[in-house]
């Protein structure tokens, strides 16, 4: 009887080899099976979470953290991870962080989406373009404000802009429509502040006629120049002979200053107008106005700076705009008798 030939063992080095491949193999389906478990919970997390509430607006302010936005997403629902987020935010926004400003989600959209808005300033509310002319009011840029943005909050703007006459800078703005009213009065204070500063650092005007006298003069006198003459030679004639007066201890006697506080033009003034006691009236009362009448622009501020030195005392506007300048009060009267009638 024949008996099978016995299968010689494995080699022991073989043995261990196999083993090894068991695991690895082992390893790999644990590594595959972990990938895809992250995998679903990355997409699951990154998914807009059923509480998402569309047309939600979150505030982030200034030098807020991203762990504090995490908190604040996952307060009104529009996340469902805080720890993703940060996650996204840190591969999406790299160093940025979270951007301060009011953010509107009209849809439900991913976690990645949201980090990369936040980190990229991305607020998703339309902006306004707004446009105030050079020489107008606080009241009348609160005015036209509301024109363009019919839910802003004018009283507001008023009450936060009520010590800024003269410094709220004229010029196209685009504002978001749900914009604060401070934050209207801190752009356009801070772009006069620019603008102003890059005016009186010119080298001519730092050694001109205007070298020492205060900021809020030249502001006012700057408010008043830009209501009495248009084109910018005149503007130049005018400050200098405002400024001369001024230094002279006269009466300035200019007709803006009514418009500010009368709401009357040059043309609709009275004899009685010009008597109402009013700080603001300087046919009454000698110096500058107590404050700027209105908002200049660069221009304006330009030509009080550099106002022109001439031999004129006087001059008057007629009803077309064209200057006509006097050196003596009668050669003033016959100007007005020639040009307004009077």
């Amino acid at each position: 009887m024949d008996f099978p030939t016995p299968i010689p063992p494995l080699p022991l080095n073989q043995v261990i080899s196999q083993k090894k491949v068991s695991k690895l193999l082992i390893g790999i389906v644990v590594a595959v099976l972990v990938v895809i478990l992250l995998f679903v919970a990355g997409f699951f997390f990154s998914m807009p979470p059923k509480s998402f509430v569309v047309g939600d607006i979150v505030t982030v302010p200034k030098a807020t953290t991203l762990s504090k936005v995490a908190d604040m997403l996952d307060e009104r629902g529009l996340i469902r991870s805080k720890d993703m987020f940060k996650i996204a935010a840190l591969m999406v926004g790299g160093r940025n962080g979270a951007m301060s400003g009011d953010y509107l989600f009209d849809t439900p959209e991913s976690v990645w989406t949201i980090a990369y808005r936040i980190t990229h300033a991305q607020q998703g509310i339309a902006r306004v373009k707004v446009t105030f002319p050079e020489g107008f009011t606080v009241k009348e840029i609160g005015a036209t404000l509301v024109k363009a943005i019919p839910t802003f909050d004018e009283k507001g703007f008023l009450d936060a802009a009520s010590t800024s006459e003269g410094y709220l800078f004229p010029d196209t703005y685009y504002f978001f429509g749900n914009v604060d009213p401070a934050e209207v009065v801190r752009v356009l204070r801070s772009e006069f502040d620019r603008k102003y500063a890059s005016v009186r650092s010119d080298p001519a005007i730092m050694t001109g006629s205007v070298y020492g006298r205060s900021k809020k003069d030249i502001v006012t006198m700057a408010s008043i120049v830009e209501k009495e003459a248009v084109e910018q030679t005149d503007r130049e004639m005018v400050a200098g002979i405002l400024w001369k007066r001024l230094d002279k201890g006269m009466l300035l006697q200019v007709d803006p200053p009514f418009q500010y506080f009368l709401g009357k033009t040059t043309f609709d003034l009275t004899f009685d107008d010009l008597k109402v006691d009013s700080p603001y009236n300087t046919y009454l009362h000698k110096g500058l106005p107590p404050t700027p009448i209105d908002n200049p622009g660069v221009d304006a501020l330009r030509a009080t700076m550099q106002a022109k030195s001439s031999p004129y005392w006087f001059y008057l506007s007629d009803k077309k705009g064209g200057m006509h300048y006097a050196r003596t009060y009668d050669e003033h009267l016959t100007n007005r008798r020639l040009y307004l009638g009077k």
